[in-house]
């Protein structure tokens, strides 16, 4: 996931395909732990949500925030970095 984060902030990857990639590679670590399910859904979804605001019709660009979107990524990306190498 880190990997994937690097990729995304070095522009090589678009928002939308670093949060599908970073959701298929948790679903592909068939993670059983269920508190490291929920906190990677509580991070995950922070970057799925700010890829809402900049993709979905009901969003307003008032809304959206890359500083909102920077700490999002930081969050991911420290838990990524964290999480124990037999669950991730």
């Amino acid at each position: 996931m880190v990997g994937e984060i690097d990729e995304f902030r070095a522009g090589r990857l678009s928002l939308a395909r670093l949060v599908e990639n970073t959701r298929g590679l948790f679903n592909a670590a068939n993670v059983s732990d269920r508190q490291i399910r929920e906190d990677f859904e509580a991070v995950w979804a922070r970057v799925d949500g700010e890829l809402e605001l900049r993709t979905e019709s009901w969003s307003r660009a008032e809304w959206v925030s890359d500083s909102d979107l920077k700490a999002a990524l930081t969050d991911l990306c420290n838990w990524a970095s964290q999480v124990p190498s037999s669950e991730s």
